[in-house]
């Protein structure tokens, strides 16, 4: 062998978090084996001494006569019932002539108790941990400004909540409220609850205007208080303060009040030139077209550069979805000035609609209204337009509010799902898959409820079965010696990222969680109904995660060459990680997959 051992593992994650002692140690600690093909390496049920590195050739592991996975140049084997001690779950079996380095199980354990980067490696990957498993592989040494945004609410909060229960005389709140140094008291029930909240501001108001001293505080208390659970990025409870028009939020953790910020908490946080905060700030005062147009003119290359720093994808789609909401409301509200509309409501599809836009996003619109088709048209249209001017690129495929098909009175929307779930064509079948991640924007959502009330009274067994068998009918490509057609790139949104998304709208459909469109919601929602085990959930959100990542990071390094963003990954431009992940992530699709098949019985019939 041209390579000497040593250098040849160095090369290789996770050898290559190793220290020399380490290195020196293993390395004094391996044999060499060459495996002719066919040759049996290790047999399920047997233990063995060694761990298993390939040099060259293709290891097939099979359980009995079924293939379950191949490990090539560079993939170790072996490595769980080193951990465990327990024998091989599968068979070893070369299948071409192989070379393999075996070290040895004792040396191998040494250095995995001793490294504890080494050890977390393997155990995370075990465990299908592929967030934990990819942040190992990420440099460790300095931080970025953007990682402010991943702060948690409760990292804030600097002082103890101070409460009242509601019959508190409203003087005694107030001397309350001084002793303590506060500009609010949460008003609380006997377990901590949240019932209301008093501030400052509204006790000069009854004290001083209205003379309200022997009052009692759940007279004047601002009820339902606006509250953020605790451990929710501070990015959204900035959002929620600025889209309530508040200037104090409660904090709950396990349903209890556990302290109280303001928008100054939160802004001490952010410089003045945060490129989200400010862009945020900007689009929510903008009043034309044209400041929306250049407010949002760097948002591509500002969220690729969150991605490339390692923003982490559910983080930032919630993100990138506060920014692009707010940008089409604005936009409405501007264009609305020249209409005199009836009752509507401006609804989101796709990514959108689920709340997982990347970088390479359009528009995926709607409209129910209660009034002139004329009029709603001309308005949609120009909201289109005005959209695809500030930045946001029209659907090539016409799902739009501008096109007629889309913008229709509730009672069309009505007939048109009482088609497409009676009449179960692929075209049917298609706007059923569009039209089931709807999410109102802006207008009368009371139109939108109504909607979802009839689609969940309308649905229909055999919809369900035949969207279960849309979504399953496109294969992870896996195959015998890797992934099939990597030589001219994958496609991780159509072999990834839909199956995903497809299959879990198929369950909540028929568990009636519609107004829930974010996939990763509805699998936390299946998962506490369970409809899904723990470890299923876990391990469909893992690779949903590490897909939509893998893809955001791929647009945004396109983005920032000056390229367009594409869904097609190519293995030689990934880290070698990268791609070991990816076809971890294509094997639990296929297991998922096969999961829907089973629970809707679609391979019989179709």
């Amino acid at each position: 062998m041209a390579i000497p051992p040593k250098e040849f593992i160095r090369k290789i994650k996770p050898f290559s978090f190793l220290n020399e002692e380490h290195l020196d140690f293993i390395t004094r600690n391996l044999d060499v084996e060459v495996y002719e093909k066919g040759k049996t390496i290790v047999k399920k049920g047997k233990q063995t001494k060694y761990i298993f590195l390939v040099f060259s050739g293709v290891v097939g592991l099979y359980d009995d006569d079924t293939l379950i996975d191949t490990v090539s140049r560079g993939e170790v084997f072996g490595i769980l019932s080193a951990i465990t001690g327990n024998p091989f779950s599968l068979s070893a079996i070369s299948m071409d002539d192989s070379i393999c380095y075996l070290i040895k199980k004792e040396a191998f354990k040494k250095v995995f108790d001793e490294n504890p980067k080494f050890a977390a490696f393997f155990s995370t990957f075990i465990n299908r941990r592929f967030r934990s498993f990819t942040n190992l592989l990420k440099e460790t040494e300095g931080t970025y400004q953007e990682e402010i945004y991943l702060t948690r609410v409760k990292d804030i909060v600097t002082k103890e909540p101070v409460v009242c229960l509601p019959d508190t005389d409203v003087v005694e709140a107030a001397k309350t409220m001084i002793k303590n140094r506060v500009g609010s008291i949460v008003v609380v029930d006997e377990k901590l609850r949240p019932l209301g909240i008093l501030t400052d501001h509204d006790l000069r108001k009854i004290l001083v205007i209205k003379g309200g001293r022997d009052a009692k505080v759940k007279d004047f208390m601002v009820s339902p208080v606006v509250y953020v659970d605790e451990d929710k990025p501070v990015f959204e409870a900035y959002m929620t303060l600025l889209n309530k028009g508040i200037n104090h939020l409660v904090v709950v953790g396990q349903q209890k009040v556990t302290g109280v910020i303001t928008s100054k908490d939160i802004l001490t946080l952010f410089e003045p030139t945060s490129s989200l905060i400010s862009l945020y700030r900007n689009v929510r005062k903008a009043n034309t077209i044209d400041e929306l147009k250049s407010h949002l003119s760097g948002i591509r290359k500002a969220v690729a550069g969150l991605s490339i720093k390692g923003v982490h994808f559910y983080e930032l789609s919630r993100m990138i979805t506060s920014v692009y909401d707010s940008s089409v409301v604005r936009t409405i509200k501007i264009v609305e000035s020249d209409f005199d509309l009836p009752n509507y409501v401006w609804i989101h599809m796709g990514s959108s609609g689920r709340k997982e836009q990347v970088i390479a996003t359009d528009q995926d619109n709607c409209v129910i209204h209660s009034g002139e088709k004329e009029v709603m048209l001309e308005f949609a249209q120009k909201v289109n337009n005005a959209l695809e001017k500030i930045g946001i690129p029209k659907c090539e495929a016409n799902y739009m509010a501008s096109n007629p098909k889309w913008n229709l009175t509730l009672d069309e929307w009505k007939e048109n799902f009482r088609k497409w779930f009676s009449s179960l064509t692929g075209e049917n079948i298609r706007y059923l898959s569009v039209f089931l991640d709807l999410r109102p924007i802006h207008g009368d959502h009371e139109l939108y409820v109504e909607l979802i009330d009839f689609i969940k009274e309308n649905v229909s067994n055999q919809a369900i079965r035949f969207l279960a068998h849309d979504a399953t009918s496109i294969d992870p490509p896996l195959g015998l010696f890797g992934l099939k057609g990597a030589d001219k790139g994958i496609d991780i949104k159509k072999y990834g990222i839909y199956p995903i998304a497809n299959s879990v709208r198929v369950l909540a459909l028929e568990n009636k969680i519609i107004e829930t469109t974010n996939t990763k919601e509805r699998i936390e929602k299946l998962k506490e109904m369970n409809v899904l085990s723990e470890e299923r959930a876990s391990d469909i959100l893992e690779s949903y995660e590490f897909l939509q990542e893998l893809r955001l990071k791929n647009q945004s390094m396109s983005v920032s060459a000056g390229l367009k963003g594409d869904n097609i990954i190519h293995l030689e431009n990934i880290d070698r990680i990268d791609a070991y992940v990816l076809k971890e992530s294509f094997k639990i699709i296929s297991s998922f997959q096969k999961f829907i098949r089973g629970k809707y019985r679609v391979d019989a019939g179709f």
